[in-house]
């Protein structure tokens, strides 16, 4: 995924919207340090005794892996929208546009 955002980075400086990275850069962060604080959480549970379901962290963790997949398709998906604006024939991602 790093490959993908540096490409998303540089294509997205090119096109003048470096503003629209750094607000995924920190999306991606938020979620990143959420997942670090449900970590500490779960180790403190089980320290204390309480029986922690691994399936259920699994879970979470795919579930977190998903979201980041999603918040980058969407911006991958915007950046088209934006090279392509006035093109006429091109199918926009979204309807309601992109500025």
């Amino acid at each position: 995924m790093n490959e993908r955002l540096n490409q998303l980075e540089q294509r997205l400086i090119e096109e003048d919207h470096k503003d629209l990275f750094l607000q995924m850069k920190h999306t991606l962060q938020a979620i990143t340090e959420l997942e670090e604080k449900h970590r500490v959480v779960t180790a403190k549970y089980g320290i204390h005794g309480y029986k922690v379901v691994g399936s259920e962290e699994v879970m979470f963790s795919d579930t977190l892996d998903e979201v980041r997949e999603l918040i980058v398709q969407t911006l991958e998906k915007t950046l088209d929208d934006l090279i392509h604006e006035g093109h006429k024939h091109h199918e926009k991602n979204f309807k309601d546009g992109i500025e």
